[in-house]
């Protein structure tokens, strides 16, 4: 039964006159350390491929010896600069986005812009956890999904996040091993559990793989933010009694 009920959900949604996302999606701020110029060409073309370059403006990465602690206030910086210029929305994006099919992602994303659904942040590229909801093809509701490497954020929730952000900040200050938890990309699960967050599907945006300044060594996460349900994983955390994953 659950098949034919997702069907007809997707195809009675309500769309609304709205315009197409290009002319949507006003404000992008992507994140770039100065000494990264290799990277700044690169976002620069990845942003071109969406049409998105027009609107975008580079923000100057703050540079600390803990990488995680200058993302997070990067982060936090870009929101401040939004809520500042009184923006309806900001696109924030890391300089090391890569977008595997544009048309298709481009198409996703109108598709997301376009319905009526009441939403908080959208994410265009994640390293997905179940569970989730799985709303229709384009996009799911999801409840832990990691990664900064690019997130939309309506003005109304500017706020949530911010807070949300400053303490996970203080939290890393004090414990600064305990990236598992306070991590910008971590610390951000309490508000997809709780609040309206999207992750734009299928999964066409990743890192590149690439030396990495926060990590202080090359990364590939590509097989983790194309996979979706991650059945391996759940797999090893059940072995392991994860009660949110029960036998």
């Amino acid at each position: 039964m659950e098949e034919p009920d997702f069907i007809t959900k997707c195809l009675n949604r309500k769309i609304l006159p709205m315009p197409k996302y290009v002319e949507k999606i006003e404000h992008v701020l992507y994140i770039n350390l100065e000494k990264r110029i290799d990277r700044k060409n690169h976002v620069e073309e990845q942003l071109a491929n969406i049409n998105m370059l027009d609107c975008a403006e580079r923000f100057n990465a703050i540079c600390l010896q803990n990488g995680r602690l200058g993302c997070s206030m990067s982060h936090l910086k870009c929101l401040q600069i939004a809520k500042e210029r009184n923006w309806d929305h900001v696109f924030i994006c890391e300089d090391d986005i890569l977008f595997l099919n544009p048309e298709l992602f481009k198409g996703n994303l109108s598709t997301f812009l376009s319905s009526e659904i009441k939403w908080d942040v959208v994410l265009v590229a994640g390293n997905n956890v179940p569970p989730y909801e799985r709303v229709c093809p384009e996009y799911i509701k999801v409840s832990s999904c990691q990664t900064t490497t690019g997130y939309i954020v309506r003005s109304h929730y500017y706020d949530t996040l911010i807070a949300n952000i400053k303490e996970g900040l203080q939290l890393l200050m004090r414990e600064p091993d305990n990236h598992y938890h306070y991590a910008i990309d971590k610390y951000w699960f309490q508000l997809q559990k709780r609040d309206n967050w999207f992750l734009i599907t299928p999964l066409t945006v990743i890192q590149r793989n690439d030396y990495s300044d926060i990590e202080k060594k090359r990364t590939n996460y590509a097989h983790l933010m194309t996979d979706l349900d991650k059945p391996w994983l759940i797999k090893g955390l059940r072995a392991a009694g994860e009660p949110r994953f029960p036998s």
